[in-house]
């Protein structure tokens, strides 16, 4: 660990390079080998330049501190890729151990396997992969049992401790209960039992979806070949009513691109994809969590890098920003080691270094952003892309933090943590906006703390592997303060955006508003609670819920103000009961079957504004500050167009049409969608704006290779290309122009009128 030394304030440049040595001088010619021995001579204002090629070994940097307008600086050479690299080469010594699989001795403890940086699955039964997709199918990669939860009992076998193992089988989600999962089963697809694979999997490890958002994974005590049924270690675990399992391990490694670690004897075996020799290619093997840790640092940033089988981590810290940056497998569990511990910030990587430590440990760990002390501490990450992270995404309890225009995605498919820790958390006063969030196995989706903003995010996909839970979930006691806005949330297998409760304890003083939730079929939108603000959110081919009461807690939403909201159902609590009344106070809603279809011009295609001559427009109570349930509830009021504001997310005659999700390298998001079938003659075409665009070049055209200048917009992202010919196919392009001048050419994209 190195701190650094006090500097006269002088901007100067150093340069690292896995190559360099650190008894170098740091320049351009002789650049440092570490960036600790970089960070000993930097003061404020200077910049470290980092050369291309792969950091192995971990950074600590410990007490580094730059000024507020003269930040350290940590930066990717220009047009060279820079990877802090958290695996091993293994050597071509592999040997044939049995039915086309290898093995080799380690030398130390491996938790991950790549293949020329093609990640090796894990040993599992029944199989599955991200190749096909079926990773993320539970009705393919996991088992379900005898246990059946129905009116209002549960009978089978299985209890804790005890699995009896069951096909699944095509249901409907009931959509009273929140931890209910709809199957679709396709025929001859995990249709093999536990007793018919004729494998004994006693000392292998079962990951158990036990509790609907708690999964844990326990070692098999208890099974012989042949047996429907096994004994797990149930200590710490608590079974509820839907019960889903798989199996990892030895026993399990029975196909191509499989492999397993066996920490007692420290083998590695491996079944290499198409039969290959894997001494012909290039094995690497996770060995350490963090290449980057940073500790009671300021105003130091991070540019332009990439973390591969790895990931940093910050410790009371302050106004350390991480952008441009990308983080591929940063994390995943390390059953292998034995440690069955869910991931957690509560695992402090601080202690994990020492003479021999190599910045190993034996907890699961991930990507980290704490401050053990009170305050707003201004920490930033932007315009990062997090993937296949087998944890949730990032972990952050540092008031003030922003996490911004990051593309978060293939999150957790060995569900290792409480729903409650979500794909991505925030700590209080976070502000997390304009990120793009799909496909995870866990419950959450984003999960802040209290007095948060949640803001222009897209979010779909989630919740995968793991029973109950939201695509954005706002717990009992992060309610207070917490606003969530101009969010989209669609097609996901949970909740849309809900506010959480116990059974003994709600919360409060929430506000959400301008928010559209579409295509969750039986899923929908619950708001727990009282005292909270809910409007002007649309609801298409979903379901807005505001319950009455919750578990042992009456009383919900007496006090809840809902307006202006659209939705094609609103009920107290799910379709099944829709008779019930709803307690809240309810003001110039507009529900009922189709109505959302009737009254917006196209949202099959995602244009969610209201039509031409709706009963929408203008139609709506404006919602100012007087309408604030509480001191606690934070509320901006909303501009509007005309008298009155519309009923519904989007407002009539509005010159920009807001698009959440990240803003990427080129414009994005075409509306219609690309490939549309059925698009209105009337339609508008609608885009994402490019990242740091000055402005925006639109090109249109039926003829694919004869596109014409349209026009160009600066303030606006909607063009009216006029009214179209029935049946007519349409191309369009958007070029972004950037301060410098550089345009980015747009994709082609092109949809069909609807006859």
């Amino acid at each position: 660990m190195l701190t650094t030394s006090n500097k006269p304030l002088q901007a100067t440049e150093y340069f690292v390079s896995p190559v360099g040595t650190d008894q170098d001088d740091g320049s351009k010619a002789r650049p440092f080998a570490t960036i600790q021995r970089a960070a000993i001579e930097m003061g404020p204002g200077d910049i470290c330049w980092l050369r291309h090629g792969h950091y192995r070994t971990e950074a600590i940097l410990k007490g580094l501190k730059g000024l507020p307008d003269k930040p350290l600086v940590f930066k990717s050479y220009p047009g060279e890729q820079v990877v802090f690299d958290g695996t091993i080469t293994l050597p071509p010594q592999w040997s044939p151990w049995k039915d086309g699989i290898y093995q080799i001795q380690s030398g130390e403890p491996v938790w991950q396997l790549f293949t020329d940086r093609k990640l090796v699955d894990v040993a599992r039964w029944p199989n599955a992969s991200f190749e096909d997709g079926s990773i993320w199918q539970i009705e393919s990669c996991m088992r379900f049992t005898d246990r059946v939860f129905a009116r209002g009992k549960t009978i089978g076998k299985t209890t804790d401790g005890l699995i009896h193992d069951r096909n699944p089988i095509s249901r409907d989600a009931d959509s009273s209960e929140e931890g209910s999962e709809a199957l679709t089963v396709n025929e001859g697809i995990n249709q093999v039992s536990l007793g018919e694979t004729g494998v004994d999997f006693t000392g292998a490890i079962a990951v158990l979806n036990l509790h609907h958002w708690l999964t844990w994974a326990r070692p098999i005590t208890d099974h012989d070949a042949g047996r429907n049924w096994f004994h797990y270690d149930n200590q710490g675990t608590k079974m509820k009513k839907y019960v889903a399992y798989y199996i990892l391990g030895l026993p399990a490694l029975d196909r191509a691109n499989e492999w397993w670690y066996d920490a007692e004897s420290e083998t590695i075996y491996f079944r290499p994809a198409d039969e290959i020799d894997p001494n012909q290619v290039q094995v690497t093997a996770k060995v350490r969590d963090y290449t980057l840790r940073l500790i009671e640092c300021e105003h130091v940033v991070f540019q332009g890098l990439e973390f591969f089988a790895s990931t940093f981590s910050m410790t009371d810290c302050e106004h350390v920003v991480v952008e441009d940056s990308r983080l591929l497998y940063p994390s995943t569990n390390k059953f292998m080691l034995g440690d069955f511990s869910w991931f957690s910030s509560s695992a402090d990587p601080d202690k994990m270094h020492g003479k021999d430590a190599k910045g190993k440990t034996n907890r699961n760990v991930m990507t980290r952003i704490v401050n053990r002390d009170k305050g707003v501490h201004g920490n930033v990450i932007r315009n990062c892309e997090i993937a296949f992270a087998n944890s949730p995404a990032m972990e952050v309890r540092s008031a003030g933090s922003v996490i911004e225009n990051c593309y978060i995605h293939d999150i957790e498919w060995d569900v290792n943590s409480s729903g409650g820790s979500g794909t991505l958390s925030g700590g209080g006063g976070c502000i997390i906006r304009r990120n793009t969030i799909r496909t995870a196995g866990n419950s959450e989706g984003i999960r802040p703390g209290p007095d948060s903003i949640v803001q222009y995010n897209r979010l779909w996909d989630l919740g995968k592997l793991q029973h109950d839970g939201s695509a954005i979930n706002i717990g009992t006691d992060a309610q207070k303060g917490t606003v969530v806005r101009y969010n989209w949330v669609h097609n996901t297998n949970r909740a849309g955006i809900r506010f959480d409760s116990t059974t003994n304890r709600m919360g409060e003083s929430g506000c959400v508003h301008h928010n559209v939730v579409f295509n969750l079929s039986t899923h929908g939108s619950k708001f727990k609670g009282d005292r909270h603000l809910l409007f002007n959110n649309t609801f298409y081919n979903s379901y807005f819920s505001i319950p009455n009461r919750f578990g042992n807690t009456d009383g919900h939403n007496r006090n809840t103000l809902a307006r202006n909201n659209l939705a094609d159902t609103m009920v107290a609590w799910s379709v099944r009961r829709p008779e019930e009344p709803i307690s809240a106070r309810m003001e110039n809603n507009l529900h009922g079957e189709g109505v959302v279809v009737n009254q917006l011009r196209d949202p099959a295609n995602l244009d969610f504004r209201p039509k031409r001559g709706s009963r929408v427009i203008d139609a709506g109570i404006a919602v100012t500050k007087a309408d604030k349930p509480t001191d606690d509830t934070n509320l901006e009021p909303p501009s509007f167009i005309g008298n009155s504001p519309d009923i519904g997310a989007y407002e009539s005659g509005d010159r920009s049409y807001w698009i959440p999700g990240r803003l990427q390298k080129r414009a994005s998001t075409p509306i219609p969608p690309n490939g549309a079938q059925e698009v209105q003659q009337d339609v508008s075409l609608m885009f994402l704006e490019a990242y740091g665009a000055d402005r925006h070049i639109v090109y249109f055209s039926n003829e694919e290779k004869n596109l014409h200048h349209q026009v160009t917009l600066d303030r606006s992202n909607i063009v009216n290309p006029g009214t179209l010919q029935p049946g007519q196919r349409y191309f369009w392009r958007v070029d972004a122009v950037m301060p410098d001048g550089q345009i980015l050419k747009g994709e082609l994209w092109f949809f069909f009128v609807e006859n």
